[in-house]
């Protein structure tokens, strides 16, 4: 991967606070990425954009980290953070691992419903 096909970029993050996350993302990813991704192209949209390929269906943070391509304390952090303002829950414990499910009926089915339209948009407009 080259330098040429990366972008870094930060955001002001769910909680409000203006430190800024850096978040490689290669064109291919930026094409291929969820949509709140896309929109906001922080790590806390990478974990979220996992809600639309796994509904409520229980994740554990190797499986988030692996899917997201993030290191694993960003993971477990945004994963706590996302805990704590109620669009994830901690479900059961397999041995160890905690296992959690994204409250996809909650808030977080409208936010994505927004994120996505604005993809396609977004999609089209690059298209022509």
């Amino acid at each position: 991967m080259s330098l040429e096909n990366t972008k870094i970029l930060g955001l002001v993050g769910l909680n409000g606070s203006r430190k800024m996350s850096e978040v490689k993302i290669t064109n291919e990813e930026n094409i291929t990425s969820g949509p709140l991704t896309r929109i906001f192209m922080n790590p806390t949209a990478r974990v979220l954009d996992q809600s639309i390929l796994v509904g409520n269906m229980e994740q554990t943070v190797p499986m988030l980290q692996e899917s997201t391509n993030l290191a694993y304390k960003t993971v477990a952090k945004e994963v706590k953070r996302l805990v704590e303002i109620g669009l994830i829950e901690k479900s059961r414990k397999i041995g160890n691992a905690q296992t959690y499910r994204f409250k996809v009926e909650n808030h977080l089915s409208s936010l994505i419903e927004c994120a996505q339209s604005m993809q396609i948009e977004n999609i089209r407009d690059e298209l022509e």
